[in-house]
């Protein structure tokens, strides 16, 4: 079994390097722009009961999945003999809360990944990211324990084989400063793949197939479309997200979302699950746009930006 006491010095010992490295590390390699990315995808499910803390965003038994890219060109110039550190990679995916009704995407271009391999037993990847939840910023460390020869040197490449995630190997900690939960991953897999070359899709906000989803207060839900219907924000207790089909989403690192001239939360922007090739784009609507009416709703992605399409708030 794998001894839990080491694994928690070198996690933190790798902690402590990625938070210095986090502001000042620059990446060095031959030809960045001509090299191989490598993407690393996690997905799986937290455990149902927190290992500490408490659950502030309830994410305890919700699924996860994460995307981080990264070039096989970047070899970091500050590091031990038998790990490395990595700064300013691209990172996107999405995590389901009980908080809210519809998915919530991660997105972030400062974060961290930190590869171990010298212990006799196990390799380690460490994860460090700021990401926004429900509009409230926390930083999140993945401590992964991978079997030994899984990174063969300090340099990204892609894993042999995907490598299956457990309670026994995997954590994840959110922490906002003043407080922090660990959660244990179960049922997940953290492999590495090359994608191929792709180009930019041409970015549309569809009005074809709008939908309110509302959370009420029993925790039932509601769903009705907007492209043709008003919109009802409903009682007060009650959340509503607004879920529209656009292409040119997925890829993205930054999405933003503006209604009546107000940014808005987005909680999802990726791959719509039921349609290939379609993306999907959820936000949360502010109970402070009651009674707007005819209202734009302006997509930015990357800092392009789709023509709006209208809805009508009652």
């Amino acid at each position: 079994m794998t001894c839990f006491h080491s694994r928690k010095i070198r996690a933190m010992a790798l902690a402590a390097a990625m938070c210095c490295l986090a502001t000042s590390q620059r990446l060095s390699g031959a030809n960045p722009s001509a090299a191989t990315n490598v993407t690393y995808t996690a997905f799986g499910t937290f455990g149902t009961t927190p290992i500490a803390g408490s659950d502030l965003f309830k994410l305890a038994g919700q699924p996860f999945s994460i995307g981080i890219v990264a070039s096989e060109a970047l070899v970091s110039k500050n590091h031990g003999a038998q790990w490395a550190v990595y700064s300013g990679l691209k990172m996107s995916g999405e995590v389901q809360t009980r908080l809210l009704p519809t998915p919530v995407t991660i997105s972030n271009s400062s974060t961290n990944v930190a590869l171990a391999f010298g212990n006799p037993s196990y390799d380690v990847f460490l994860l460090g990211t700021p990401v926004k939840i429900a509009g409230m910023t926390v930083t999140i460390t993945a401590n992964i324990t991978m079997p030994k020869g899984t990174i063969v040197n300090d340099h990204i490449l892609p894993f042999a084989a995907p490598v299956s995630l457990s309670a026994a190997n995997a954590t994840v900690t959110y922490a906002d400063g003043t407080s922090s939960t660990t959660l244990a991953v179960v049922n997940g897999t953290l492999s590495t793949s090359v994608p191929p070359a792709t180009t930019a899709a041409h970015l549309v906000l569809h009005t074809a197939g709008a939908q309110a989803i509302t959370a009420h207060r029993d925790g039932t839900q509601s769903v009705r479309s907007i492209s043709t219907e008003l919109v009802d924000l409903g009682a007060p207790e009650d959340v509503v997200a607004l879920q529209f089909y656009a292409s040119g989403v997925r890829d993205a690192s930054e999405v933003r979302v503006q209604i009546a001239g107000t940014d808005v939360p987005v909680l999802y922007a990726g791959a719509a699950g039921h349609f290939p090739g379609l993306d999907q784009v959820s936000v949360q609507l502010p109970r402070s746009l009651a009674g707007s009416g005819d209202v734009e709703v302006v997509l930015t992605v990357d800092g392009q930006t789709a023509s709006p399409v209208h809805i009508r708030i009652q």
